[in-house]
Formats: structure tokens, sequence, C-alpha cells
């Protein structure tokens, strides 16, 4: 039909489930192309979340500069968009999960603070809190507050008891084992992250599951630090191979 939103608006989701597939550069292509068409129409919100989406998986490459710079892209989109406090929350939670893979806690925290002043702002959106309590959960526990991780983990178990689709299921439990892990309940924790990985697995983001794979990895050597477990060793292996076919940044 011809029809150019409805060609960008697939394009963006084609990119999103590229990423999740693990076909980064597809995705990178369609994302972009989503970009030029969203921008041709002066589509503002579905411009930014094309621009969120390239950054996450600059991100997961560890091209973090470059994603800091899409990033910033789909902010200035949004501020001129109808869901502008919807786009910019999701950019937020981004930014955070960029800086804290880059070391950069200071200016993780300050995209915490806009990104929650803006929440406040316009009211709490469950779709936008499932992907921005993930990233403020793993910035609290780097900080060391494990008190405010393990509140911000209880909102975002909250929302999806209420809502959750499989996806949602995963980060909550992905954000259940970090909590654990710092609270010293290592068997617990490996439970959260072991389900968090079968869904991932289910659902085929396979980002994901190996960034499970890897924080079991780090649960089984904590719990016997002295010697070299040997499944532990095993399942670093599986998920180093993961990262290197989608060429992901490792470890993570």
């Amino acid at each position: 039909m011809g029809a150019p939103r409805a060609i960008a608006l697939c394009k963006c989701f084609s990119g999103a489930l590229e990423y999740q597939a693990g076909n980064w550069e597809e995705a990178e292509t369609v994302l972009a192309e989503s970009i030029k068409l969203y921008r041709e129409l002066g589509a503002a919100s579905g411009e930014a979340l094309a621009w969120q989406r390239l950054g996450v998986i600059q991100t997961a490459r560890g091209q973090f500069e470059e994603a800091m710079d899409s990033f910033r892209e789909g902010l200035e989109v949004a501020d001129r968009a109808m869901m502008r406090a919807h786009c910019q929350i999701r950019l937020f939670a981004s930014m955070i999960r960029n800086r804290l893979l880059a070391g950069d806690l200071k200016t993780a925290e300050e995209y915490f603070k806009l990104g929650l002043e803006m929440s406040v702002r316009h009211g709490n959106c469950v779709t936008c809190d499932a992907l921005f309590l993930p990233a403020v959960v793993s910035l609290q526990l780097a900080k060391g507050n494990i008190q405010e991780a393990e509140e911000y983990c209880q909102k975002l178990e909250s929302a999806v008891d209420k809502y959750g689709s499989s996806m949602w299921v995963a980060m909550a439990n992905q954000s259940r084992g970090e909590v654990l892990a710092a609270q010293g309940l290592l068997e617990d924790a490996l439970e959260k992250y072991d389900k968090a990985y079968k869904i991932y697995q289910q659902v085929g983001h396979n980002y994901e599951a190996a960034r499970c794979l890897s924080a079991i990895a780090d649960l089984l050597d904590t719990k016997d630090a002295s010697v070299e477990d040997e499944q532990a060793v095993i399942i670093r292996e599986q998920a180093q191979t993961i990262f290197e076919r989608l060429g992901a940044v490792y470890p993570v």
C-alpha cells in the first residue's frame, strides 16, 4: 500500500525483534530506516523510540559513546513528541544502563533523577516502569544501596504481577536475582536467575539469556571461591559463546 507511517512502525518493531533474536546488523539497518521515515513524516514519538532501540544495541556492543549520541538524539526529538514523557523515561532507563556498563555511576544517577522526576510529573505508566525500574535496581545496587534496590524491585514485581508479559516476568526475576545476590542469599539468587534465563530462552532473547548465564556463573564461583567450580566454567563458556556470536561486550 506504500503507507510510510505503517512502514516506519513495522521497521521499528522489526528492529526490536531482530535485536531480541540476536540479528544485530539487521536490527541496526531497519532501525536506521525507521528513523529516516519517521523524521520525514515529522513523527517525533516514533523517531525517539527508534533512536532508543538503536542505542540499546550500541550499548550491548560496547559502543557506549555512540549509544549516548543516539539517546541524546532521541531526547531532542522526544521533546516535541506527543508521548514526550513515555519516550523520555525509556530513554533515561537505557541511558542509566549505558552509564552503568561504562562505569560512570555519577552520570547514571543524574539520568535516574531525571527519569524519576518525569515519572512523578506525568504519572506512572506500567510499561515505562517495567523498563525503568530494572535499571534503577541495578544502579542502586552499584551504589551499595541495597534497601533502596529492594524497594524498587518490589515496585517492579508489583507491576509485573498485575500486567506482566513473559518478558516482564523475566526482567523481574533477573532484578530480584541481583538483589538477592547483594543480600548474600546466593541459592535464592541462583533460582531467580535460572527462572529468568529459561524465560529469555523461551522468548528467544539471546542477549539477556547470556547475561543471566554470566550472573549464574559468578554466583557459583562466589559460593565456593576456594575452588574453580566446573559447572561455573561450563556456564561461563556458554555465556561467552553467545556474547561473541552477538558481538556483545563481555562480561556485562
